[in-house]
């Protein structure tokens, strides 16, 4: 309905384009309606006529601002938003936009200092608390990013998002039963949110529960059965749990929907090996290794992959060598 009313909306105001192509306000009315509608190439020269029209106006380099960074021109959305700063210095929503602005470009300790002004204009500016909080767990100050996302929970109870980060940023703080209760309580606010039962599980498997990282888990196989990540998770509880060939089962259902999932091949390739499948566990290892994404425990398992071939040959060269007995010689036992 919103849309349809935006599409009703620019037809009329194109229509007094046609009579009146030099009056900004249409310009600008123009733009931001196709950004509503997110055609943001065709709102970009709407949008640079109004600020040649007006360039007094703040509205016209925020409405620039935002449809550039959207278009991901950021240094040149930098420059628009910061005019429309100096030209309207009250304005929360500019800070905020100009916050994210740095936010994107990397230069987080400025969008720090938007985002703190954006709440300076407007105290119960929840959003520009939960990006300030983004901004904080950037930099690595966790108690302040909690502290953020609290803030924006208290202006939005409901915030769901909020909470859940709340409940992340104590999970990096190793405050498991903090961050349980709070990715619970987002549940609660938003029972199809997958993150938020992935994450539980991953808290409740750090304190070695479980069958409640399992209930977590397969609670996403009920919302998304084709959830690879949650097969591997489920995988790595039940392994855990010493159920290891329900936890091969599961790695092999993970490895069905992503092969190129380098983090479940090496969980295999050591399920394998604990079941006494050496081959097997072997081309597992090696899958891992010849990723180029797995850096973590590469040269561990490059080192381990040596011993097991070995091993391995070992094995097969003493299984090979028969004792040399005399025709009959058991019979005369």
């Amino acid at each position: 309905m919103k849309t349809l009313l935006h599409q009703l909306s620019l037809l009329v105001t194109r229509a007094s384009l046609r009579f009146r192509p030099d009056a900004p306000s249409l310009q600008l009315k123009a733009g931001q309606l196709l950004h509503e509608l997110g055609r943001f190439y065709e709102a970009y020269p709407a949008l640079v006529t109004a600020v040649e029209l007006a360039p007094e106006a703040a509205e016209g380099h925020f409405a620039l601002g935002t449809t550039l960074a959207a278009l991901g021109c950021l240094p040149e959305a930098r420059i628009a938003l910061a005019r429309a700063r100096r030209l309207e210095p009250a304005n929360p929503d500019i800070a905020f936009a100009l916050g994210n602005v740095y936010f994107e470009c990397g230069d987080i300790e400025l969008a720090v200092r938007a985002y703190e002004r954006a709440i300076q204009l407007r105290p119960d500016h929840a959003r520009a608390y939960f990006n300030l909080g983004h901004a904080f767990k950037e930099k690595g100050l966790l108690q302040q990013a909690a502290a953020a996302f609290r803030r924006a929970l208290a202006v939005e109870p409901r915030f769901f998002k909020a909470r859940f980060m709340l409940a992340y940023v104590y999970a990096l703080m190793d405050l498991n039963n903090e961050a349980i209760e709070q990715y619970r309580l987002t549940i609660s606010a938003s029972p199809s949110y997958v993150k938020a039962y992935y994450n539980l599980g991953n808290c409740y498997l750090k304190k070695g529960q479980s069958q409640q990282a399992l209930e977590a888990y397969y609670a996403i196989l009920e919302l998304d059965p084709g959830h690879a990540r949650a097969h591997f998770a489920i995988g790595q509880a039940l392994a855990r749990s010493g159920r290891l060939a329900e936890a091969l089962a599961s790695f092999q259902e993970a490895l069905a929907l992503k092969n190129d999932f380098p983090e479940c091949h090496l969980a295999y390739a050591r399920a394998l090996e604990a079941v006494g499948r050496i081959r097997a566990a072997l081309h597992h290892f090696r899958v891992y290794v010849n990723d180029p994404s797995a850096q973590e425990h590469r040269d561990e398992v490059l080192a381990h992959i040596a011993n097991l071939t070995r091993s391995l040959a070992r094995r097969e060269s003493t299984a090979e060598v028969r004792p040399f007995r005399e025709p009959g010689a058991e019979a005369a036992m």
